[in-house]
């Protein structure tokens, strides 16, 4: 990939999570940040559905840890907070997408998750290509 092409995917990402704690509604969505010695090292939100019917259910988005401290725990401890803000929250139900076919879907299923199904061509990687997406979700109690 193209440096400025990379440059311009990671200035979009920070506009679009300086968005989101801007305008955070604790009651329907929350963010969740991984620090070690003062520097983040992971990141999730949870987002409640907006539908009447659904507000039991929420989306696990954007979940994120730093290769550098991928395999210390800190995407399981970022789920576990996750799932603790939900069920403090009287949601019962999470539901997520990822990458099919990548280490992130062994991840899930580890903690607790289960795949409902794989939807081709469902998102753009940073590359332009479209890549199939993995649905998972998970029943708490």
């Amino acid at each position: 990939m193209a440096l400025g092409a990379r440059a311009s995917s990671v200035e979009a990402l920070e506009r679009a999570y300086r968005s989101v704690v801007q305008n955070l509604n604790e009651n329907d969505r929350v963010l969740i940040v991984a620090e070690r010695a003062g520097e983040i090292v992971g990141m999730a939100q949870l987002a409640r559905s907006s539908a009447d019917n659904a507000r039991h259910r929420a989306e696990v988005q954007r979940v994120a840890v730093a290769a550098d401290v991928r395999g210390a725990g800190v995407g399981k401890l970022l789920m576990q907070a996750v799932e603790d803000q939900a069920r403090g929250r009287g949601l019962t139900l999470l539901w997520l997408t990822t990458h099919a076919e990548t280490d992130a879907c062994a991840f899930y299923e580890a903690v607790g998750y289960t795949q409902l199904g794989v939807m081709p061509r469902y998102s753009t990687r940073p590359d332009g290509r479209l890549a199939p997406a993995a649905f998972y979700y998970r029943e708490l109690a």
